[in-house]
């Protein structure tokens, strides 16, 4: 179990302070490197890194030496992660005047996979399979990103979710709208200095808006309520999802039963 420690007056890391690189086979295994030179920590504070995965509750911590000399992990295994879409929190804990405070973090560190395309590019909804009982879908909101979860136990689920265009036109409209709700809810603005998810999505959303107007401006509930059903409009109208669910259907016409 991993020891709670104290978060009181953290320092951000840069996330190109730590490169990152997933290796092709299985088990997966990851290497990492860090620069950390020039920040103001404490040179006996010691260095962690986290991997988790969207959908599981498990964290795996890799001790990464000291800030006076970090160490470079070489072909560590990801013997409990799952999921496909990994990332990484760096931590930078004091083991001196006060003993696990968090001195620095590097959260949401997205690695590269070996000889592919960057892995880091961002997603605005990654796709999980997780244990969801009953249920088909779920959003999960977490600090990095929001993810779309799907039923692993459903054969081909996540590859619906990818390319099925009834489980498009039937779910994403849907998942639009929460997740700008959710947005408003975290008092976001689609421009921000720290980037967060809901600042990329309320730009996703002022993108498709009819209008572009600037959802920072909207104040009231109304007005925001009103806001997004344009979006989830135009959204509906860009992909043609009326079309699309019945072409799905096998060539259905809009009368038929």
């Amino acid at each position: 179990m991993i020891k709670r420690v104290n978060f009181t007056k953290r320092r951000r890391i840069p996330r190109d302070r730590v490169q990152i690189e997933l290796l092709p086979g299985l088990p997966r295994r990851f290497t990492a490197s860090l620069n950390l030179d020039g920040l103001s920590l404490s040179r006996s504070s010691a260095i962690f890194l986290e991997a988790m995965c969207a959908g599981s509750p498990v964290i795996e911590r890799f001790p990464c030496g000291e800030v006076r000399q970090p160490l470079t992990l070489r072909e560590k295994p990801l013997g409990e992660i799952e999921g496909e879409n990994v990332f990484f929190t760096l931590k930078v804990v004091d083991r001196a005047e006060r003993f696990g405070r968090i001195e620095g973090i590097a959260e949401n560190i997205r690695p590269v996979r070996s000889k592919q395309e960057p892995a880091g590019r961002k997603a605005i909804l990654p796709i999980e399979p997780a244990k969801l009982g009953e249920q088909l879908w779920r959003l999960e909101f977490r600090q990095e990103n929001v993810f779309l979860l799907v039923n692993s136990e459903v054969p081909g689920m996540v590859d619906r979710a990818h390319a099925d265009p009834l489980f498009f036109a039937l779910v994403y409209p849907e998942i639009v709208r929460q997740v700008l709700t959710r947005a408003f809810r975290e008092n976001a603005e689609p421009e921000e200095e720290e980037e967060r998810w809901p600042s990329y999505w309320l730009r996703f959303g002022r993108s498709l808006h009819p209008d572009r107007t600037n959802p920072a401006a909207l104040i009231e509930e109304e007005d925001r309520g009103e806001w997004i059903d344009e979006v989830v409009k135009t959204f509906c109208d860009k992909h043609r999802l009326k079309d699309r669910y019945f072409q799905a259907l096998g060539g259905l016409s809009e009368g038929e039963p």
